[in-house]
């Protein structure tokens, strides 16, 4: 195996990872977002209140995703 194809492999096994990996954490993302926004506007100061709605979309999205 030379170089050139271990860094191949290497760079496609990343590329190919993000791509798995993008739409969960993209929209892990979005919900952690809008629930700071929402936190902000309403004075809540409850940190645990981000976790459970993007656990739920996470795993939401990993049934979804995960064909």
């Amino acid at each position: 195996m030379s170089v050139g194809f271990a860094s191949q492999l290497l760079s496609q096994a990343l590329f190919q990872t993000l791509l798995i990996a993008a739409p969960m954490l993209g929209l892990g993302l979005l919900v952690g977002l809008l629930i700071s926004i929402f936190q902000a506007t309403t004075s809540i100061q409850e940190q645990t209140l981000t976790f459970v709605p993007k656990i739920v979309v996470v795993l939401g999205s990993v049934i979804v995703f995960g064909n």
